[in-house]
């Protein structure tokens, strides 16, 4: 059977009440009405808002919370934002990376590699000078290590500090 169509009246005020429910029921929304006159600056400057929200969503989606600087995690959000001035806010910034980032992956197997690797990178843009010390740092902490090592090996127990005389105090002995 055919359908009958209304009269072009009925089609008008049919129209009008679904936009007057619309706004009552409080969607304002900014999509472009066929029935509605607009500028053309003004549908341009809809268009473009339009673009940057999709394009915003869309980074979001891709490169997640943390690259728009917002992450789900308190803590990660003030190691983000945390701007060290001192060497004691440096210190305290190595530790909170440690202490919510690295620590859950220390117990996997790459993880000597990637203690390597990550050195590594964080030290190339020092200088010559910088290097070394670090190294020699890392050095003073493996020498550290091999001690222990030998000690636990040996089964001796730490000897209590043996007082070593100071220059001078030694016995004078006469001629």
């Amino acid at each position: 059977p055919i359908k009958k169509k209304g009269t072009l009246k009925a089609k008008i005020a049919e129209k009008e009440a679904a936009k007057a429910a619309k706004k009552a029921a409080g969607d304002d929304s900014d999509e472009y009405d066929s029935d509605e006159v607009i500028d053309p600056r003004e549908k341009a400057k809809l268009d473009k808002e339009r673009e940057v929200r999709a394009d915003l969503e869309n980074a979001r989606a891709l490169l997640g919370g943390a690259a728009l600087g917002g992450t789900s995690s308190k803590e990660l959000d003030s190691l983000i934002s945390v701007n060290p001035r001192t060497k004691e806010d440096f210190q305290e910034l190595s530790r909170e990376i440690i202490e919510f980032i690295i620590q859950r992956h220390q117990n996997k197997p790459l993880y000597a590699s990637f203690v390597e690797h990550h050195v590594r990178e964080l030290a190339a843009p020092l200088k010559d000078i910088e290097v070394r010390k670090a190294a020699s740092g890392l050095t003073t902490l493996a020498n550290e290590k091999q001690k222990e090592q030998r000690e636990k090996a040996s089964g001796k127990k730490k000897p209590k500090s043996t007082i070593k005389p100071a220059l001078g105090s030694a016995k004078v002995t006469g001629k």
